[in-house]
Order: structure tokens, then C-alpha cells, then sequence
């Protein structure tokens, strides 16, 4: 599609958004994780020194979400939310006591050092009224994470809350073939599991990656590349608009459509009215996608010659552009736009 039809396109459309009713999603306790994992969307690491959300902000998420007649539930996840015990359970109590429908916690279960650690936070979190955890199992966190300590955790949800969602079950039943008291760098696991990285087989393995994030990054090998004009007809209306993983960060940002790093809506007003004069960069993702964006709003700025494995690697390429000229305020999250 030609530039001048995407202009069109979009100044055809509703000149504003509002962020439709919250259905399921996360809360980001913290930035901060002991791992790296090579897939992280949100690019967490041991190197967010910024702090957990306070019990004030916890206050003001719960509060909010509890006005949201939609929302299914939440999930608490992160980084790593385990690292600051107590405000974890802080948030557990908090979303009970403000009737917010919790799912489970996300943990990479490396704190699991044996089963009796495992079952005892478990337990405590149980009586705070969480109802289970999710624990991820995947070749990346396998970098970080010895499988019995996976394991530990799995049979110590499994006594807690009587079972356990293993994220994904099928990988851990791959992994398991592996040595269960020690870690693999990824290019080791592949190789002794005959897993080509070469041709995609990674990303078939865990369907649910997303190229963006850190992916974008260190897992491009064997994927197709795409110059920018491959987007030019693709907007990100829908996606925007999805509120089925949304996510609300420790600083109270809400990311929706499982997008990280653009945000338009915050704790305090969950459902602003937003234009072209309020989040200018939004509204044209909208309506004509990155390569709108581009052109419109960093026309000096030169992609990168080898082409993108996604729209979502483009975006966040032009975002990080955007990011440091501080002109666009939606754009946010110094956390993923400085790594």
C-alpha cells in the first residue's frame, strides 16, 4: 500500500480511542529478575535496580481493577515478583481485599532450592488467597534454571493448590531427556536435544514467542527478514485494542495487546480519551501501523539494512528511535527502550 493511501487511511479513521473494559491480564510487580531469559518481551534482568511496586501503588492497581466490571482475572508476574517475598504476599492480600479475581503468580521457580522452600511460600500465598502459580519451563529459562528446580516447584504446587500449569509442559517433557541438577547455555541444549536453531525450530517449540523484546535480538537465526515496506499495510488498531493480556506495570502504565513499551493509559485513568494531539505516535500505530509511523514521525531515521524477523521488531527498532527524542510521551518504559 502506498504512503499516501496509509495518510488517507488514517485520517479516515475515529480521531480518538478509548481504551476498551479490561478483561484478563498481568500485574508487573517489578522490572527486575535473576534471570535473562533470551525470549523476555520486557528484556527483565538482574540489571533493574529500580525498585518493586509499593504497597501504595499495589493500593491504586487493586483499586482500579476492582472498578473494572469485565476483568476475568490477574496474574502477578514480572521480572521475578518472588524476589521481594513480602510484597508479593503484600499484593496477594491486596487483590483479595479489594475482590480482584486473582489466576495465579509466574515464577521461573529458581528460588525452589528444594521442596520444602517451595512448599512453604506456597503455602503462605494460599493463605493470602492466591489460588495457584504458573511456572515456566522453557530452553531459555533453562539457561538460569537447573530442571529439578522446576520440578521442585511443580510437585510442591501440586501438594499446595493441587496442581500446577507447567508454561509449557511439552517443553519440560523435552527437557527432561537432560541432566536435572545443572543449567545449559541454549546453543548446548539444542544441540543435545536436535534442536536446529537454523530453521525456525526454536520458535515452533515455543509457539507463544513474540518478535519483539529481547527475541527480536537474540533469536532472529533462521527466521525470514523483511524490509520495512513488507508492513506498510499492516495497522495495530486490534492488537492495541486487545485487553485479553493486558498488563500494568510496577510505575501503574498499562500496556494493552500484549505490547510492551507504548502506553496511553495509566492507573489513575484506566480509559482515557486519546487523540492525536495526546498520543499522536498511538493513534497512528492505529490506524497505519510502524511503517505509517515512520514516515510520518522519523522519516530521517534509517532502518536496519538486514530487515526484521516481524512488525513487532520493526515498531520496537523505531520506538527506541523515538524514545530518545523524548517528543512522544506514550512511548514509554525506560526499561526496555535503554537495554
Amino acid at each position: 500500500m502506498a504512503f499516501g493511501r496509509i495518510q488517507a487511511m488514517r485520517q479516515s479513521q475515529n480521531d480518538s480511542f478509548i481504551v476498551p473494559p479490561l478483561q484478563s491480564g498481568g500485574v508487573m510487580l517489578t522490572y527486575r529478575c535473576d534471570n535473562a531469559c533470551q525470549h523476555c518481551l520486557y528484556e527483565c534482568s538482574p540489571k533493574h535496580q529500580d525498585p518493586f511496586a509499593t504497597e501504595g501503588m499495589i493500593d491504586r492497581i487493586m483499586a482500579a481493577l476492582s472498578k473494572e466490571r469485565s476483568l476475568d482475572g490477574i496474574h502477578f508476574g514480572g521480572g521475578e515478583s518472588s524476589l521481594d517475598f513480602d510484597r508479593l504476599l503484600y499484593a496477594v492480600r491486596g487483590a483479595r481485599r479489594h475482590g480482584v479475581h486473582m489466576d495465579y503468580l509466574e515464577t521461573n521457580a529458581r528460588w525452589c532450592k528444594d521442596e520444602a522452600i517451595a512448599s512453604e511460600r506456597f503455602q503462605q500465598l494460599r493463605d493470602a488467597g492466591l489460588p495457584g502459580v504458573l511456572i515456566s519451563a522453557s530452553l531459555f529459562h533453562l539457561e538460569f534454571v537447573p530442571i529439578q528446580k522446576t520440578l521442585n516447584a511443580i510437585n510442591a504446587a501440586n501438594k499446595v493448590f493441587g496442581g500446577a500449569f507447567v508454561w509449557t509442559s511439552e517443553v519440560l517433557r523435552l527437557m527432561s531427556r537432560l541432566e536435572h541438577d545443572r543449567t545449559y547455555p541454549l546453543k548446548e541444549s539444542c544441540r543435545l536435544l536436535g534442536i536446529n536453531r537454523e530453521n525456525g525450530d526454536l520458535w515452533r517449540l515455543h509457539s507463544y514467542l513474540n518478535p519483539s523484546g529481547r527475541a527480536a535480538k537474540r533469536l532472529s537465526d533462521g527466521l525470514p527478514r523483511y524490509t520495512p515496506e513488507h508492513f506498510a499495510n499492516e495497522s495495530c488498531g486490534r492488537t492495541l485494542a486487545g485487553t485479553s493480556h493486558f498488563h500494568l506495570d510496577l510505575h501503574g502504565r498499562l500496556f494493552t495487546g500484549h505490547c510492551p513499551g507504548i502506553s496511553v493509559a495509566t492507573v489513575d485513568d484506566l480509559h482515557p480519551t486519546v487523540t492525536m494531539q495526546t498520543a499522536s505516535v498511538f493513534m497512528t500505530l492505529c490506524s497505519g501501523g510502524p511503517f505509517a509511523v515512520w514516515k510520518t514521525y522519523a522519516s530521517d531515521w534509517t532502518p536496519d539494512q538486514d530487515g526484521y524477523i516481524g512488525k513487532c521488531h520493526f515498531c520496537l527498532d523505531l520506538r527506541k528511535h523515538l524514545f530518545a527524542t523524548q517528543h512522544h510521551p506514550e512511548i514509554e518504559t525506560a526499561e526496555l527502550y535503554r537495554n
